[in-house]
Parts: structure tokens; sequence; C-alpha cells
């Protein structure tokens, strides 16, 4: 009876506790925090620039005001979990100024007791509660580590409550902040409460070259950004034959070389033309071939590009004939494939001569070679 009894309460309590509305938000942000973080107020007494001690999921802690009290429901917020509790006063601000040099010792202390022990871990930061009840530990492994001998150190050391939090390479990167390839600061340290899953797929649905270098962030993992437009680029390349296939368009077996999504553009190539079609077309009209060799032509004849832009009709082709080569004399042109030909011919046939005479002479070696003897001298076996 007693333990259902005390079910009861515990559950009581919750809803009590889930209960609480707060009639105003409250943005606080704290040290080493570019981002605001929302709690409940009674009042709108709370300014921008003040300084307020509040509640936190780690105990309580001290920050400034970022932004006036705002009315929940006239701006239809989010209920903040968490409640400020006062405006800090000197006191707490004379703990929250010590702190900062607690924790410097503190740090100290758990990287000797870290070495002693020969933990493979690397802290990264210690920080006090403004009550100096609990000191958290953040440090980076590739591994879990048994920390519970380290525990013992630490709590006979600094006589306080002890938490480890093991993070990973992106949250470290979040806490450290950096500069991107965009040149703003990082996502995860300006915006970001949480982290997506990013996988290389991707990085392939927008057509990007799959380069670890180039899509990798400050922290080595895929970038964040890859995630913002994955579902646009999904609607955008749908039904579409995938890069470097080969589709059958109009009689002839082309290779899908290129598509440029956001121009709505794809280049089709085999050995005699190069077509640029839409989208659309390549959608509707282009059929996916497999185990297709695309047959090779007259290398003499020019190659011809054909252009269909979504303005002209289907029926017409605009052809456009490349050439790479300078501009000559007509006579020039037509004689100097002649020539060509002749010189081929002529080292063909020497080609031919050289090595007839080579096939002889190894012949006639060979002939010479079976009469000759040949004695190794070493020493005399005993008997």
């Amino acid at each position: 009876m007693s333990e259902a009894y005390n079910d009861n309460n515990k559950e009581e309590n919750q809803e009590q506790e889930a209960v609480v509305e707060y009639p105003y938000s409250v943005a606080v942000k704290f040290r080493d925090s570019n981002k605001p973080y929302s709690f409940g107020a009674f009042d709108s007494n709370y300014k921008k620039g003040d300084w307020v001690v509040v509640e936190t999921a780690q105990g309580i802690e001290m920050g400034y005001v970022e932004a006036d009290a705002l009315s929940i429901e006239k701006y239809k917020l989010a209920m903040p979990t968490k409640r400020v509790i006062r405006i800090a006063t000197e006191d707490d601000h004379q703990d929250y100024l010590e702190n900062d040099e607690l924790e410097q010792i503190a740090y100290k202390v758990c990287v000797e007791e870290i070495e002693s022990l020969g933990l493979d871990m690397n802290l990264l930061s210690a920080q006090y509660t403004l009550d100096r009840t609990k000191v958290l530990f953040v440090y980076l492994a590739e591994q879990r580590v048994d920390f519970r001998e380290l525990l013992k150190r630490l709590g006979s050391r600094l006589h306080c409550r002890i938490e480890l939090r093991q993070i990973g390479e992106r949250d470290k990167a979040k806490m450290v902040g950096g500069i991107g390839m965009c040149g703003m600061e990082c996502c995860c340290r300006r915006f970001k409460n949480h982290f997506d899953v990013i996988s290389i797929n991707m990085a392939k649905n927008q057509l990007l070259a799959l380069n670890t270098e180039k899509l990798s962030g400050m922290c080595g993992k895929l970038m964040c950004c890859l995630k913002y437009e994955d579902d646009l680029y999904k609607e955008l390349i749908d039904g579409l034959p995938k890069m470097g296939s080969q589709v059958e368009y109009e009689g002839e077996v082309y290779r899908i070389t290129s598509m440029n999504v956001m121009n709505k553009e794809a280049k089709l190539e085999n050995y005699d033309a190069v077509i640029f079609l839409t989208l659309d077309e390549l959608r509707e009209k282009a059929i996916p071939r497999k185990g297709v060799v695309m047959q090779r032509k007259n290398d003499g004849e020019e190659k011809k590009v054909i252009v269909r832009t979504p303005q002209q009709n289907n029926d017409v082709d605009v052809v456009r004939h490349v050439s790479m080569e300078l501009p000559t004399m007509q006579l020039n042109t037509v004689k100097e494939p002649e020539r060509r030909t002749d010189n081929n011919n002529k080292r063909g046939q020497n080609n031919r001569k050289n090595l007839h005479s080579r096939r002889r002479n190894i012949n006639n070696d060979k002939k010479e070679n079976k009469n000759i003897t040949v004695r190794t001298f070493g020493k005399k076996k005993e008997n």
C-alpha cells in the first residue's frame, strides 16, 4: 500500500509541475553560448541587459536577459519548462566571478587525475553551478571511458557533486565554434539546437562531387547544410535517369554527362552529337538503356551540338557545328590528310621490315647457339 501511495504522489507532483503556466517568457543567454534560452516568469519586470538567476536542468545558473519579457498569449510562444528565480544580487555577481577562478583550478585537478590514471579522454571544460553544489566536466573520447576511479578522486579533492559528460566531434564544434566554408559562423554554434542525420545520399541528390574535404565541416563530419535543400532536390530529380547512365533518345543512344537542376537542363552526348534538353523532355522521352554500346562513326565528321530550349518547338532543332581546328586554306585542308596517310603507310612498311629483320637475326642466333657448349668450374667431389 505504501508503494502504491508513493507512486500516486509522484504522479500528482509531476502533473502539478506540468500544469504550471507562465504568462511571460524571458530570453536568457549564458556565457560561452550564442543562443538564448526561454524561461518562464510571472511578471514583465525583466528588461534587456538584466542579470537573472534561473533554474536549469544542470542546476541554478546566472545569465543575462537578451530581450524584454514577452507575453506568451499575445505572441503565441511555446510554454517554457523552467522559471526565472530572481534578478541577480551583488552576492550572486561575486559568486559568479569566483566561479571562474574555481573552474580553472578544477580543470587542472581533473587533468592531473586523468594523466595519473592514463585514461584516453580529452578534457574540454569545467563549469560550476552558481551555488557550487555541482561541477560539470565535458570531455571528448572516441570510445567509452571507465571513469569510476576518476569520480572517487575528484569527489575527495573538490568536495562537491561531480558530473562527467562525453561529447562527440559535432558537439565539440558547437561548443568551440568556427567559420564555415560559406564565410559565416557554424550553424550549430549560431542557431541549431539539435543535430540532424546527414548521409552521403544527400550530396548525391544535389549532384555534388563526392569529395569528403569539400563536403566536411569544421567537425570533420558531413556539413549540416546538406540537409536544408535535400527535400527540394528530391522533388526536382524525381523520375530522372542517373548521372552517367545511357539513354535512348529519338533512336540514338546517348550518355548523360551533366545535369543542371537549377536551370532545368541536361546534357546528352555520344560520338556524333551533343544534345541539350530540358529535364521535362529527358523525363518523358528518354528511355534508359543498359549494356548498349554506342557506335562510333567517321572521325573526320564534325561533332554537332543540338540545343532544345523550352521556348522553341520540340520539332525544331538548333544545330551548331563545333570545330576546334584553326582556319586554314582550302588547299591545305584537302592535301594534309593525303600526306598523313602516305606517311603512315611508309611508317607501317618500315616497321614491318624491321620486324622481319629482327626475327631473322633471332633465328640465326638460335642456330649458332646450338653448337656452343658451356663449361662450369667448381670443386671436385670427394669420393
